[in-house]
């Protein structure tokens, strides 16, 4: 994985498989997680999870 810090913005690039494997634990953490203690786990609201794994690109799972 790669990482580029650009100020307001972050550069990531990372390998199909890593893309899935967090698309994965974040629909996982969605699942599994209670609603009162989410946010301080994981950082972010369970709303905001949500609408991050919207905006995901819908990217087949091979290698395209």
């Amino acid at each position: 994985m790669k990482v580029e810090d650009c100020g307001s913005q972050v550069i990531v690039e990372m390998e199909r498989e890593e893309f899935f494997l967090v698309v994965s634990l974040m629909s996982e953490a969605l699942e599994t997680g209670d609603e009162r203690d989410f946010e301080t786990r994981v950082g972010a609201s369970m709303d905001e999870v949500r609408a991050l794994l919207r905006s995901l690109p819908d990217l087949p799972l091979g290698s395209g």
